[in-house]
C-alpha cells in the first residue's frame, strides 16, 4: 500500500513538472523576464534560467516516471520556487505573476503559491525516499487527483466575485 502512495506522489509531481514546463516552452524569453522580476538571482542568470528551466521541467517530469530517484532534483526545484515566491511575498511584492503554468496567466503570487510548492516538494521527497515507479493504479489515481484539482480551480475561477458590504440588493 505504501508503494501506491509513493507512486501517486511521483505521478502528481511528474505531471505538474511536465505541464508547467510544456506550457512555458513557447515563451522562453518572456519567462526569463518574469524570473528577473523576482529579483532573487542576477538578471543575466534569470534570463538564462528562462530558457533552461522549462525544458528541464519537461525532461525531469518524464524521467521521474521511470527513475524516481531523480525526484531529488524535483525537491530542489519546488523548494526553490517556494523560497523565491515566499521572499517576494514577505517583501510585499504580491503584484508579481506566478508564471507557474505559463507566462500568460494573470495569477499573482501569494502564500497559497508558497504552500503549493512546499506540498509538491514534500511529495517529491516522498518519491525520492520511496524509490518506487508508479503502478498503473497509482498513475490513474495521481492523474485523477490532478484533474479534480484542476476542475476545482476552474470552477473557482468562473465563480462571480463576492460583493463586500453584506446584503446588497441588485
Amino acid at each position: 500500500m505504501a508503494s501506491i502512495g509513493v507512486g501517486i506522489a511521483n505521478v502528481i509531481c511528474a505531471i505538474v513538472l511536465l505541464a508547467a514546463g510544456a506550457i512555458k516552452l513557447g515563451h522562453l524569453s518572456v519567462f526569463g523576464q518574469q524570473i528577473t522580476a523576482y529579483q532573487i538571482i542576477p538578471e543575466r542568470l534569470a534570463r538564462v534560467a528562462g530558457y533552461v528551466l522549462p525544458p528541464i521541467e519537461v525532461l525531469l517530469g518524464l524521467s521521474m516516471l521511470f527513475a524516481p530517484q531523480l525526484a531529488g532534483a524535483a525537491v530542489f526545484l519546488f523548494a526553490s520556487f517556494a523560497l523565491a515566491v515566499g521572499f517576494n511575498v514577505l517583501r510585499g511584492r504580491t503584484d508579481l505573476r506566478c508564471a507557474c503554468f505559463g507566462v500568460t496567466g494573470q495569477h499573482t503570487i501569494s502564500w497559497a503559491h508558497v504552500a503549493g510548492n512546499a506540498i509538491l516538494a514534500l511529495l517529491a521527497t516522498i518519491t525520492f525516499v520511496g524509490h518506487h515507479r508508479p503502478s498503473f493504479i497509482a498513475f490513474q489515481i495521481g492523474v485523477s487527483t490532478l484533474l479534480v484539482i484542476a476542475l476545482g480551480a476552474a470552477w473557482r475561477a468562473m465563480a462571480p466575485p463576492l460583493q463586500s458590504g453584506g446584503n446588497q440588493k441588485p
